[in-house]
């Protein structure tokens, strides 16, 4: 059993996710003269119709927003991705149709209802408008879904294509002409000629492309293998200027990216985003959470904790959106007592403090075996840091270099802690530490040496 999906306006409901307002008019134009290829019902209720030149729609809808035709491979290849989730076999009919493989899903979903529950909702939630059908092979799902037809049960194929017009068979070479000048319009008709005068009359090719439609032939098909990274890109219908609004089509990007990440049991570890600008080299920006991620709402909160801190010289025309890599999902198992294993929370902080402050500013200690208190404890990545073994009386605060200053007005509270090394690299030190406290009441972190009296540090 296979299940074939035509989304008839793939790339205007695609297009219509980079609008606040999706009441607008919207039309696709390609060809010349100027045609319309897609329409929206907003457009629609003005008269303009598919197939329409453009001068006769704009005139019918002066407010009418076109956008030129794009290559619609790469939107299907995204909607093969969100139907992986629904059968691990997945064939594509350019431009606008997938085939699922149905039958060996059925266990796993708990029977065929349970199945078209499940494709019932994930195309309620994707907001694309689609049809589709169950039939018995590739051919005949495409075909019958390409037409509009709605079934919830497998017909014999002959009976479900009987009806159709040959128009919707996409007969190879010219038979479709040839049998509309015999007087074979409909499918009924073609399914009672005999074989062997097709075969004559036509030749194999024809033979071919019917035995394959109605399962007396194998018709092997390539399925979709779903890419080791994710990428997408959205053109936007009209220009943005403000963050405000660039809010919007960025939240349905990370929606669309978490649903493709959940139904393969993916998680990212780092997200590229693009803004495109005409005039302008597109505005990079780099999404790194505290580990690998798959949740809308954690990469929509670090985007727009980056976004707070750009300024927009030009206006946005697209977007883009990239994981190089994607990771096995982790699940987040939580720890056995408190304090123990990773906490969701304080990474989540973690990655936005880096989103707001920038990553260079946020890291975390690790001691070192060094005598030398300016060189104790290096910096590394957040999170990895091994804790800091303040030895004796030391404060955690050290100045990026010794500051002089003067003895007169500290009051010497314990000391001196002697520190002398470095012989072997020629920086040696000897030092005699003391903690101190100044007029205002203040501890410092005080040492002696040749030169004179320092401050190292703060308690």
């Amino acid at each position: 059993m296979l299940a074939g999906i035509h989304f008839p306006d793939l790339a205007l409901h695609h297009l219509a996710r980079g609008l606040p307002d999706s009441d607008r008019p919207l039309a696709m134009i390609a060809g010349h003269p100027l045609l319309i290829q897609q329409c929206n019902g907003a457009a629609q209720a003005q008269g303009v119709v598919c197939g329409q030149r453009l001068a006769t729609a704009t005139a019918l809808c002066d407010d009418l927003l076109c956008h030129p035709m794009p290559d619609e491979t790469p939107l299907l290849e995204a909607m093969a991705q969100w139907a992986y989730g629904l059968s691990g076999q997945v064939m594509l009919f350019p431009p606008r149709t997938l085939v699922l493989e149905v039958q060996s899903m059925l266990r796993l979903f708990g029977g065929l209802p349970a199945w078209l529950s499940a494709l019932k909702e994930g195309l309620a939630s994707l907001g694309v408008p689609a049809h589709w059908v169950l039939s018995e092979t590739p051919l005949a799902a495409a075909l019958l879904a390409q037409a509009g037809r709605h079934e919830s049960h497998a017909r014999p194929v002959r009976e479900a294509l009987a009806p159709l017009p040959l128009n919707d068979w996409q007969l190879p070479g010219e038979a479709l002409s040839r049998l509309a000048g015999m007087g074979v319009r409909q499918g009924e008709a073609l399914l009672a000629l005999p074989r062997s005068e097709l075969g004559q009359r036509f030749g194999a090719e024809l033979l071919l492309y019917l035995e394959r439609l109605l399962g007396e032939r194998p018709d092997p098909r390539t399925h979709f293998q779903p890419p080791e990274h994710y990428q997408r890109k959205l053109e936007l219908m009209e220009e943005i200027e403000t963050i405000a609004v660039l809010r919007f089509p960025l939240n349905r990007l990370f929606l669309e990216l978490a649903e493709v990440l959940r139904r393969r049991q993916l998680a990212a570890a780092e997200l590229h985003l693009n803004l495109h600008h005409r005039d302008r080299p597109a505005t990079a920006l780099t999404l790194r959470p505290a580990g690998a991620e798959h949740r809308a709402e954690a990469w929509i909160t670090l985007c727009q904790l980056q976004l707070e801190r750009l300024v927009l010289y030009e206006p946005v025309i697209a977007l883009s959106l990239s994981a190089p890599v994607l990771l096995p999902l982790t699940p987040d198992m939580g720890a056995l007592l408190p304090g123990q294993g990773p906490d969701r929370a304080a990474r989540d902080l973690l990655a936005q403090l880096q989103a707001r402050l920038g990553a260079e500013r946020i890291y975390s200690l690790q001691t070192v075996a060094e005598v030398r208190p300016e060189r104790a404890h290096r910096r590394c990545e957040p999170g990895q840091g091994s804790g800091l073994a303040v030895p004796g009386e030391r404060p955690a605060w050290l100045l990026p270099e010794p500051a002089p200053i003067a003895r007169e007005g500290m009051t010497l509270i314990s000391g001196p802690e002697r520190i002398e090394t470095g012989w072997w690299d020629d920086q040696p030190v000897a030092r005699d530490y003391f903690v101190a406290e100044d007029g205002a009441g203040r501890r410092l972190w005080l040492f002696r040496d040749g030169h004179g009296w320092f401050v190292h540090g703060w308690f």
